[in-house]
C-alpha cells in the first residue's frame, strides 16, 4: 500500500522534509503547501518528481487545511510554532483519518486531546525536529539504562558565522522563544522562570569545550517528567551562542515586546519592527550560492545529561552529537541550511516510520514515549544521514 503525505509549510524545514520523503517507495504523493503558493511551486520545480503537488494552504482555517489534506495518511506541520496552527492542522488530520506530526508543539494544550486521537486509532507525533525531538529521544535512551531518573538536562550550544545577515530558523519563532519565560520542572512542580536567566558555564564535548547557556524557552521540560516514568526529579534546558548577550540585551530592552508603543502619534509593536528587519530564512538556492562561495560556517552541540540510579551506583549518562559539517551537508543534500537538515531529518525519519506503521502507539505523544525499538531504529537511520550519537558514562 502506498502512502499519500501533506506537508503544511514550504519553508526550510518543509523544503528538507518533502526532499527526503519524496525518495521514499511507501509515498505514492507528496503534496507540498504553503500560504504562498509560488514558494511551494518553486520547492515542487526543484524536486522535480511526479510524485509532487502543490496547495495553496492557509493554516489560519481547518476547512483550507481539510481541502488540501483529503485521502491523505499523514499531515506534517512544518509551519512556524504557532498554536493556532498546530490546534488547526490537528483538527484537520482527525476529521480525515491522518496521523499527524509536528517540529514543535503546545504542550498543555495539544496533549489534552490524547484522548481524542486514541479513539480515532491515530497518532499525533509531536516534537520531532533535533530539539525538542531528537534531544528527547537521547534523554528517553539514558533513562532506559537506569533503575531511577533524577536530573535531565538539556543543553544546546550553536555558532553561526556569516559574511551576510542571516536566520537559519523562523525569524518569528527565534524571537518570540528568546522573550517567552521558560519552564523549568522542579519535585513535581512547573516552574516559569525570566528569560536569560539560570546563567551557567556547560562544559561542552570536545571541541566546543565550556561555553555559557542559559534557561531558553523550550518543550522539553514540559514533556520529559510526563513520559519518563522514573521518579525524574528536575528538567531544564538551556542555550546558547554568540549572539545570546545581544538578545539579552535585546529583551531588557523592551526590543522584543509584542505591546505596541507608541512612535511619532503611531502605534507599533517593537517586536513587528525588528521581524520586518529581520531577514527570512534563506531559500535552498540562496543557501547553496552561500555554502559555494564560502560565505557561511557553522558549530555546534546538543547534550542530553542524565542522572540517576542502577543498582547500588548512582551513574551519569551524557549522549550527545555534534552539528554536521557544512560543507559535509552539502555533499549530501545541497541548498540545506545546516538548522534546517538537523531538524528536517529526524522529522522525515518519523513520517517514514509513521507511514509504514512502525509507530503502533496511539494518541497525542512525544518521541520520548516511542518504544525503545522505535527509538533505536530511528537513531540508526539518522546515524546513516550523519547525524551520530555519542556516548559518555561515568559513576559518581
Amino acid at each position: 500500500m502506498t502512502m499519500k503525505i501533506l506537508i503544511v509549510g514550504a519553508g526550510a524545514q518543509g523544503s528538507v522534509i518533502a526532499t527526503e520523503i519524496v525518495k521514499s517507495p511507501e509515498v505514492s504523493e507528496v503534496r507540498v503547501s504553503d500560504i504562498n503558493l509560488r514558494k511551494a511551486e518553486r520547492l515542487a520545480e526543484r524536486l522535480k518528481s511526479e510524485k509532487v503537488s502543490t496547495y495553496r494552504v492557509d493554516a489560519n482555517k481547518v476547512d483550507d487545511i481539510t481541502r488540501a489534506a483529503r485521502k491523505t495518511n499523514v499531515i506534517v506541520n512544518a509551519t512556524t510554532w504557532n498554536a493556532k496552527f498546530n490546534l488547526n492542522i490537528m483538527e484537520a488530520a482527525l476529521k480525515i483519518g491522518a496521523h499527524y506530526q509536528d517540529l514543535a508543539s503546545h504542550p498543555t494544550e495539544q496533549l489534552a486531546l490524547s484522548n481524542r486521537w486514541k479513539e480515532a486509532g491515530l497518532t499525533a507525533l509531536i516534537d520531532t525536529g533535533i530539539s525538542p525531538g531528537f534531544t528527547n529521544v537521547l534523554a528517553a535512551q539514558a533513562a532506559d539504562k537506569l533503575d531511577s531518573v533524577t536530573e535531565i538536562r538539556i543543553r544546546l550550544w550553536g555558532a553561526v558565522e556569516s559574511e551576510e545577515p542571516i536566520s537559519l530558523w523562523s525569524p518569528e519563532t527565534a524571537w518570540v522563544d528568546m522573550a517567552t519565560e521558560p519552564i523549568v520542572y522542579e519535585e513535581g512542580e512547573y516552574k516559569e522562570v525570566p528569560p536569560f536567566s539560570g546563567e551557567e558555564v556547560y562544559d561542552f564535548p570536545a571541541p566546543i569545550g565550556p561555553q555559557t547557556v542559559f534557561w531558553h524557552s523550550h518543550e522539553e521540560p514540559e514533556t520529559l517528567p510526563r513520559f519518563i516514568d522514573k521518579g525524574v526529579k528536575y528538567v531544564d534546558f538551556k542555550m546558547g551562542g554568540p549572539d545570546f548577550p545581544l538578545a539579552r540585551a535585546m529583551v531588557k530592552f523592551g526590543l522584543l515586546s509584542d505591546k505596541p508603543i507608541d512612535v511619532k502619534g503611531v502605534k507599533v509593536a517593537p517586536r513587528d519592527v525588528l521581524l520586518a528587519l529581520v531577514p527570512p530564512t534563506p531559500s535552498m538556492e540562496e543557501m547553496e550560492r552561500m555554502i559555494k562561495a564560502r560565505m557561511i560556517n557553522m558549530r555546534g552541540c546538543i547534550v542530553a545529561d542524565v542522572k540517576g540510579q542502577k543498582g547500588d551506583a548512582k551513574m551519569h549518562y551524557i549522549l550527545y552529537s555534534h552539528m554536521i559539517d557544512i560543507y559535509e551537508l552539502e555533499k549530501r543534500m545541497p541548498g540545506a541550511n545546516p538548522i534546517a537538515y538537523s531538524t528536517s531529518v529526524p522529522a522525515s525519519i518519523f513520517t517514514k516510520m509513521l507511514v509504514k506503521g512502525e509507530i503502533k502507539t496511539r494518541g497525542v505523544i512525544p518521541p520520548e514515549a516511542l518504544e525503545s525499538a522505535v527509538r533505536q531504529k530511528f537513531l540508526a537511520e539518522l546515524a546513516e544521514k550523519g547525524i551520530t550519537v555519542y556516548e559518555k558514562v561515568e559513576r559518581l
